[in-house]
């Protein structure tokens, strides 16, 4: 699946029922616009580092929800999203979003199913904001809720968080290696097209939990411990020495009462993939550098210093830890936690998250966890065409690992 570069991201989800008309859905997105800012402003320069968000009035929903009709069979409902992903998203004056409502194909069961897809400018939300998104679309509502709003200003000093003197040796550590570049993996140096494919791969998450309690460690481990042997095979395939390859881990900084603000609030980790080590120090590595005290102090340290350090401070050191030159993947996982998920009569039954690589960058990867399945979605630049390869290499790593464990 192929589109152009435009640093979109979102999500796609299945319902298994009748699909709604396009007007209902747009009914039932009007009516939870007041708690979804995200889909109300547009991102303009600001005189200074930092993006500004201008709201837009009376939003024309005809101009943002889409209907697509596909009567060809799908063998997988993953391999409808070809023909939205190469859409332009809307442009100024109006906000950069879209939802796409995909039906009238038949898979393989035959049961009416639909799907929808989600795609916004990165810098009015991030995977955070997603979710908040999703959750507030499509669970059934209680009672209306509080905007969170634009964050024009910062909340108090102290409300940042904890300093830890050790996630701050190790942010100074990751912003120095920024500027060293990452490694000499020439299958990810190549000069990016602008175009991107997306590549799919499910597991059930089952599999997943079971690998992860034999080695006494969390799914993100698992993920990225499976990638490492999945990026091995792509350096032997491409007859490279495999060597240790730099990762972008975004964590998320949000506080409660930012579950839905506008704007990325979030830092990135600089994490090392030893995929020139044998299986169990890769293991063992890639547990050490996602122990959850580790994380959760540079959780609390990025936040503090987000909040109190100068903007043109924070704003720098996290634009030095993006730098496509630190890390040539960016990588993340997500639990999706949607209590009783419907639209109208139809549930949700399926989702992936769709990612967008950095600009400079070759490739983002998605592992999307919802319920009993867990998806990975590789949006990759076609300058990598290994990236297409990579669902189907991680299955084969993942496989690999279980037989060890």
């Amino acid at each position: 699946m192929s589109g152009t570069h435009q640093l979109a991201v979102g999500w796609a989800v299945r319902f298994r029922g009748e699909a709604p008309s396009p007007d209902v859905l747009r009914r039932h997105v009007r009516a939870r616009l007041a708690d979804l800012p995200t889909l109300t402003h547009r991102v303009e320069e600001g005189l200074g580092p930092r993006p500004c968000f201008v709201p837009v009035p009376d939003l024309d929903l005809r101009q943002h929800v889409h209907d697509l009709l596909m009567t060809d069979p799908r063998e997988q409902w993953q391999n409808c999203l070809q023909e939205v992903l190469m859409q332009p998203l809307p442009a100024a004056p109006r906000p950069p979003w879209d939802l796409w409502l995909i039906h009238g194909y038949t898979d393989v069961t035959g049961l009416p199913e639909y799907v929808l897809v989600f795609r916004i400018n990165h810098a009015l939300e991030d995977g955070a904001g997603h979710h908040h998104l999703l959750r507030t679309l499509f669970t059934p509502r209680v009672a209306p809720q509080r905007s969170p709003g634009v964050q024009d200003t910062p909340p108090p000093a102290d409300s940042g968080g904890r300093v830890s003197s050790r996630a701050v040796l190790g942010i100074m550590s990751d912003v120095a290696r920024s500027l060293r570049g990452s490694g000499t993996w020439s299958v990810l140096r190549r000069p990016p097209t602008g175009k991107l494919a997306t590549a799919v791969g499910t597991v059930q998450t089952r599999r997943l939990l079971a690998v992860s309690r034999a080695l006494g460690t969390d799914v993100s481990a698992v993920f990225l411990t499976v990638l490492t042997g999945a990026m091995r095979a792509v350096a032997l395939a491409e007859k490279e020495r495999p060597a240790p390859l730099t990762l972008l881990w975004p964590l998320s900084v949000r506080t409660g009462g930012e579950r839905g603000a506008v704007g990325n609030i979030l830092t990135m980790v600089r994490l090392r993939l030893p995929c020139e080590e044998p299986l169990p120090l890769r293991v063992a590595s890639l547990s050490r550098q996602l122990e959850p005290g580790r994380v959760e102090r540079r959780m609390h340290t990025s936040r503090a210093l987000m909040r109190r350090a100068p903007r043109p401070v924070s704003l720098g050191t996290l634009r030095l830890l993006m730098r496509p030159r630190h890390a040539s993947l960016t990588g993340t996982y997500f639990p999706a936690a949607v209590p009783q998920p419907v639209l109208g009569e139809a549930r949700l039954d399926g989702a992936l998250g769709l990612g967008a690589p950095l600009p400079g960058q070759l490739c983002h990867l998605t592992l999307l966890r919802y319920r009993a399945e867990c998806a990975l979605s590789v949006v990759h630049d076609t300058a990598f065409a290994r990236g297409a390869d990579l669902p189907g290499l991680w299955l084969t790593a993942l496989a690999e690992l279980e037989a060890v464990v």
